[in-house]
């Protein structure tokens, strides 16, 4: 089975930021909002850690100098200006590996880093950069900018020079919100929008771990059972709504951490970035009883190894709690450059002005090469206050909760057809226990779901628990574009030259004269070095690509493979081909929407959105940043029921959602084995597949499986660690997410075809 190697170090960072611009009509005269050269110090800045106003010696005039890890903040409104753009000025000096400086900004959702200094920039020149058209800075009351080191010691040094903030004139809305002093609504409604509410347990819980005293005092023990974060059977509606922000402090310095499995060495004795959480501040609202995060997806930190994802939870009343009200969400964090997800959990008490302290823990991962438990509690504030588009982002997760495939335990197959003898212990089966993350089968528009387990019970929040999709991404994503962009332009689309659309092949020392996106998306653009199966993709050269953050490195990685043959002969696998006929389409789709069509987005929006995939359905993107380039063949990130609708979209409705046809239905026939002629090429090594489009597909032939009476295809998506979702011809899918390199699913085939025999 397919085994992708992903890197996983952090490299160094592309240090200037550019966004490109919505639209491409002129934009209109920028006013200055707010500019300053620290001349005079940092008047009007917020300060933490060691800061001297005037840096002493100055490399230039006047610099304000920031030492070992220490930060200036400053909030700006921005009200009455749209197209808000930042211009920064920055330098830096004695930094090593672990050490960075940052230009970040906050519209609201958490921090992201439109700057970035790193060893090897260090020098004490100065760089400066800018960021156009910042999402969710226009009108917005607190928009924050922030200089901020992370060095070890007060001997590494960051320098602020200057920083401009502008904006387009224009007629504030009258609806623009600010905070206010106290909660939105001092008491929930009755039960809110979403399906399951209202909660109708009256609060008398039994509780024996994290107890109100406990999360009242500094109490901070190893990792305790996941059930304590879980929302319990008898819980009552909460008393309070929870609107506003969540900000936790000492993140950096405080918590627990213990390895379970170390491939690479990253974590020793001593302390380590890595064994900390990033910096959080966001913004919630709530619906009912349940919790929903403003952000959802990947949210870029700046940490120099972890990025967030957070997730909706719940709200809650037990009536040991003294009068506050109980939450806990579901959060994970992402290796920065890499797909690896580390999944935890929050719980915390509040009323209508505070909270307890926060307690975290994270017991579980899908990452083969890195496991570790992490737990803590911290001292936080709450700011309440009324959310921008409060009421859409909870209409939104209501449709989403009801839009969900209905599940039952995996058992319950056998229940549901019980003429079949179905085993349903042949799911599951050849994973080692404790690396599944969890698996189920789709089957009559039913997604039977296994458990969540980490190393402390059950995940509290199964439903929302996040997964990688690793090389998923090549037939969910990147195939996924090229069917959408056919059906949108026509199949000639298929046979554009890559060399066409991405300029840097001309500096390759590949041929891409006659590669076409169609060869590209096969893994047949005739460029490799060795032929052997993914000996390529597990060699050096394809781990210069995966480490690789900045856009310009990654590309120049990707196309570091000579000519061997002619393009659209032969099959080498390699996960850079997937991200140039990322970049490729992402070019094509600018000279048909303007230069602010991003591919991914197209899939987001055109097809995601009609199959009610999650809000927080995202991808990792070159420069760690939302400004990026999709990394296209890998770095999504699912829930059970995004990847179960995914393969239902695919294997069950043809591509087409709500009675439109959203894929070019030639295309997915291919990738379907459903055109006997268009079967895809043969791959290496033993056993053989096909591979078209970016699927996998296997033929089950009675030779090898003499169960059956006849030969039929299976086409699957694969992903590095042990990841499978397989599609069978009579409508059920098999998926499973796990981390111990186990690839095994013949039995589930064989089991599935109980249900539905595959053979007249």
């Amino acid at each position: 089975m397919k085994k992708s190697m992903i890197g996983a170090c952090i490299v160094t960072l592309l240090f200037v930021s550019l966004l490109l611009p919505s639209r491409s009509a002129v934009r209109a005269q920028a006013t200055i909002i707010y500019t300053t050269n620290f001349n005079s110090g940092y008047s009007g800045w917020t300060a933490s850690g060691a800061v001297d106003s005037v840096a002493t010696p100055s490399i230039v005039p006047n610099s304000t100098r920031l030492r070992g890890p220490a930060s200036i903040t400053s909030t700006i409104s921005t009200v009455g200006y749209t197209d808000i753009s930042v211009t920064w000025n920055m330098a830096a000096s004695s930094l090593e590996s672990a050490d960075h400086c940052y230009v970040e900004i906050n519209t609201g959702s958490g921090w992201a880093a439109i700057g970035t200094l790193n060893d090897g920039q260090d020098n004490s020149t100065f760089f400066n950069g800018t960021s156009n058209n910042i999402a969710s800075a226009n009108q917005n009351a607190n928009f924050q900018v922030r200089y901020r080191g992370s060095g070890a010691t007060t001997g590494d040094y960051c320098y602020a020079e200057d920083i401009t903030v502008t904006g387009t004139s224009g007629t504030p809305p009258t609806n623009t919100p600010t905070p206010t002093p106290q909660g939105p609504t001092p008491t929930p409604p009755p039960g809110g929008s979403v399906p399951g509410d209202p909660l109708t347990g009256d609060g008398n819980v039994t509780r024996t771990l994290l107890t109100y005293n406990d999360l009242m005092t500094d109490s901070s023990s190893a990792p305790v059972d996941d059930s304590a974060f879980a929302l319990p059977a008898n819980a009552a509606m909460p008393d309070h709504v929870f609107e506003g922000r969540l900000e936790l402090t000492n993140e950096a310095t405080s918590g627990g951490f213990s390895e379970v499995k170390d491939t690479y060495r990253y974590t020793g004795a001593g302390d380590d970035p890595r064994k900390h959480l990033p910096e959080f501040s966001f913004e919630f609202v709530q619906n009912g009883s349940h919790l929903i995060p403003v952000t959802q997806g990947l949210i870029y930190t700046g940490h120099p190894y972890w990025n967030y994802i957070i997730g909706p939870g719940r709200a809650w009343k037990e009536t040991s709690d003294n009068g506050y009200s109980r939450a806990a969400f579901p959060f994970a964090l992402v290796q920065r450059n890499a797909n690896c997800t580390h999944n935890g959990v929050m719980t915390f008490l509040f009323n209508n002005s505070g909270v307890s302290k926060v307690r975290y823990q994270i017991t579980q991962e899908t990452c083969v090469y890195y496991k570790v438990n992490m737990w803590g509690q911290l001292t936080a504030t709450y700011s309440p206050y009324a959310v921008t588009n409060a009421a859409t982002l909870k209409a939104n997760h209501a449709l989403e909760v009801g839009n969900r495939l209905p599940t039952k335990p995996i058992a319950d197959l056998a229940t549901d057809y019980p003429s079949s003898g179905i085993d349903t212990n042949m799911f599951g089966s050849g994973i080692t226990a404790q690396h599944m993350t969890y698996y189920g089968v789709v089957y009559n528009g039913v997604n039977y779901v296994s458990g969540c387990t980490t190393r402390y019970g059950t995940y509290a929040f199964c439903e929302n628990l996040r997964a990688p999709s690793y090389s998923t991404a090549k037939s969910a994503f990147a195939s996924t574009a090229l069917m959408r962009l056919g059906q949108k332009y026509g199949s000639g689309v298929y046979n554009l030259l890559v060399k066409d659309y991405v300029p840097e092949t001309t500096s390759s020392i590949g041929v891409w004269t006659n590669v076409t996106f169609n060869n590209t998306i096969d893994m047949a653009t005739g460029n490799y070095r060795l032929a052997g199966y993914e000996s390529d993709e597990a060699g050096s050269y394809m781990e210069t690509f995966f480490l690789a953050e900045p856009y310009t490195d990654k590309m120049t990685a990707a196309l570091n493979f000579p000519f061997k043959v002619n393009p659209g002969t032969f099959w080498n696998y390699h996960s850079s081909d997937t991200f140039i006929v990322a970049r490729a389409m992402n070019n094509y789709l600018q000279t048909q929407e303007g230069s602010g069509a991003d591919i991914f987005n197209m899939v987001k929006n055109e097809v995601y959105a009609p199959i009610n995939l999650s809000a927080g359905v995202n991808t990792i993107r070159t420069d760690n940043a939302t400004y990026g380039s999709p990394f296209g063949g890998y770095g999504l990130f699912w829930t059970r029921d995004d990847i179960a609708k995914t393969a239902k979209f695919l294997n069950n409705d043809n591509g087409i959602a709500n009675g439109t046809q959203l894929l070019q239905p030639d295309m997915l026939a291919d990738s379907m084995q459903d055109d006997a002629t268009d079967r895809g090429l043969d791959t290496t090594g033993t056993p053989v597949f096909k591979y078209n489009n970016a699927f996998w597909a296997k033929n089950m032939t009675p030779s090898e499986f003499p169960q059956y009476s006849c030969s039929f295809w299976v086409p699957f998506m694969s992903g590095y660690g042990g990841i499978t979702v397989a599609m069978m011809p009579n409508g059920a899918t098999y998926y499973y997410f796990s981390d111990n390199e186990e690839y095994s699913w013949y039995n589930a085939v064989h089991e599935a075809n109980k249900l539905s025999p595959y053979c007249p």
